[in-house]
């Protein structure tokens, strides 16, 4: 397999473990930030160029590239690369501006574009594809992601930043979004929701809730499937999954089981090894278009 050369844009802290990963698994030959103090560093670190624009680094020999820069920038730096023919792995939540997502189909038959949605990634959701025939009919799923730290300085709310993760986990699970039920969304201001909780239906005719929040000085990432014959737990902190059966008789027993990797995964290195050396692109960006356009759709109602 040949070892591709790879680059980042954006040099921030998920940035920089991306460059960390690139390095490992091909030939880090570039990163970029308009923070010279950052490029620097990083390039130094791992003994590569830096540069200060995007533009000059795209016309390097590079082979594909991370885009990790603030989300109104993300569509416009994407295309500097895959306009050359680089593929490009575009971080969450891929854009704010639907438009300008849309754009970059042009592109595809230059590159592989990615939309980087790392928790399909996570060992415990390639489990649950495969054991969710265990618990029959899929009724319905509840979603929750709280965050630490607010991303407001991106000029999002919590559904760009938190829900989306989840917004694409269960399309994932269960096909298109048919309608969206509601959104209430809590904001401490005017510019960006807080808290969100979201009712989806999809394709299957599985309804979901999604609840988000950055308010809570805790953190959690858990999905909830309800079958039924039974439910799968999925907690992608742990990368434990937990599936329960039972009958449908008080008396019948309940069986649970456990299942975890012998060895803790890291979900951006399989991200990052299945963008570059796949066959066929893992993820492609239509799957990303969708997601956003319901997130969008989300913060959108969950304003009014």
């Amino acid at each position: 397999m040949k070892t591709k050369k790879t680059g980042v844009v954006g040099c921030g802290w998920f940035g920089r473990a991306h460059a960390r990963v690139y390095n490992e698994i091909s030939d880090l030959v570039a990163v970029c930030d308009t923070n010279e103090g950052l490029a620097s560093a990083l390039a130094k670190k791992y003994d590569t160029q830096y540069y200060l624009d995007a533009a000059r680094m795209a016309e390097a020999d590079i082979d594909s590239v991370s885009v990790v820069v603030p989300p109104r920038e993300l569509p416009k730096v994407a295309e500097l690369f895959a306009s050359r023919g680089i593929d490009v792995l575009i971080e969450k939540p891929i854009g704010t501006d639907l438009e300008e997502v849309l754009a970059l189909k042009r592109h595809e038959d230059e590159a592989r574009i990615m939309p980087g949605f790392i928790e399909l990634f996570n060992p415990c959701m390639k489990r649950a594809l495969t054991v969710i025939s265990e618990i029959g009919d899929p009724l319905m799923a509840s979603a929750r992601r709280i965050g630490r730290f607010p991303r407001s300085f991106w000029k999002i709310g919590v559904i760009l930043d938190l829900a989306l993760h989840d917004i694409y986990l269960l399309k994932r699970l269960f096909g298109r979004v048919e309608s969206m039920e509601s959104v209430l969304a809590y904001h401490r201001d005017d510019r960006f929701e807080d808290a969100a909780l979201i009712l989806l239906e999809f394709q299957s005719g599985t309804k979901a809730v999604v609840e988000a929040n950055w308010l809570t000085p805790t953190k959690e990432r858990k999905l909830r499937i309800y079958g039924s014959e039974g439910t799968i737990e999925l907690d992608f902190l742990t990368q434990e999954t937990l599936v329960t059966k039972g009958g449908r008789s008080p008396s019948d027993l309940i069986e649970e089981r456990r299942i975890r990797s012998y060895e803790f995964e890291e979900p951006l290195r399989n991200e990052l090894e299945a963008f570059l050396y796949d066959e066929k692109n893992p993820l492609p960006l239509s799957e990303g278009i969708e997601a956003l356009r319901t997130a969008l759709s989300a913060t959108q109602r969950g304003i009014s």
